[in-house]
């Protein structure tokens, strides 16, 4: 969002030059240029809100591949911070399943996934669950 932030401050910059330069500005080359940097900004935001979302659904999909039942809620905190080389990150889940018709939030702590390319990979984990 600081990189966002900077990034209009500086373009706002180019446009008071260039007005200062040029004097004047038609109307159609205004709408063109604010029509460009809503669709970069936009373009930026959606890419953004891919990448939150893609541990999650990585999860959600993992769990319902290996114990057959589906998250219907999850909160997720990263509890380490691993040097920007290293690709693997240790998360605790906490999330609500659906088990035989009744309701549980279950945990699991220090669950290392890793990222290759542009998918993640979760080593073994233990769950611990209770009703809700």
């Amino acid at each position: 969002m600081q990189i966002l932030i900077f990034s209009l401050i500086i373009i706002a910059l180019i446009v008071y030059i260039i007005y200062k330069i040029k004097k004047t500005f038609t109307k159609k080359e205004l709408t063109i240029f604010f029509s460009v940097i809503a669709i970069i900004i936009a373009g930026l935001v959606y890419a953004n809100n891919e990448n939150e979302n893609k541990l999650p659904d990585t999860f959600k999909a993992n769990y319902l591949k290996q114990k057959n039942t589906e998250i219907l809620k999850l909160s997720i905190k990263q509890t380490s911070f691993e040097v920007l080389s290293n690709s693997k990150e240790i998360y605790n889940f906490i999330y609500i399943i659906n088990k035989d018709g009744k309701e549980f939030v279950c945990e699991a702590k220090d669950v290392e996934a890793q990222l290759i390319e542009d998918e993640y990979v979760f080593k073994e984990y233990k769950e611990e669950c209770r009703k809700k």
